[in-house]
């Protein structure tokens, strides 16, 4: 196993984990100080989800979430950043 097979897993994932994420902040009304940790166990939760209908361990699918979770940490990040300096318009 090497970790070109959990990239490709936390791709797949991480659009999953942009989503609920979204849709959790916005529910909850969660501070966005917080929402690097929510995208990472939210991550952890989806790939557990996800592992009866993979071929790989357990423990591959729950480090492939944590990726996910941290790229979409980093996603979000970037997409506040961008609007702040004006890049994006709502």
């Amino acid at each position: 196993m090497d970790l070109t097979n959990i990239f490709m897993i936390a791709a797949v994932i991480v659009a999953i984990v942009l989503a609920v994420s979204e849709v959790v902040k916005k529910t909850f009304k969660i501070n966005t100080q917080y929402m690097p940790i929510t995208s990472i166990v939210i991550g952890i939760l989806v790939g557990a989800i996800f592992y009866p209908l993979s071929n790989y361990p357990i423990y591959v699918m729950l480090v492939a979430g944590f990726v996910a979770g941290l790229t979409a940490s980093g996603t979000f990040d970037l997409l506040k950043a961008a609007k702040k300096e004006g890049g994006f318009n709502e």
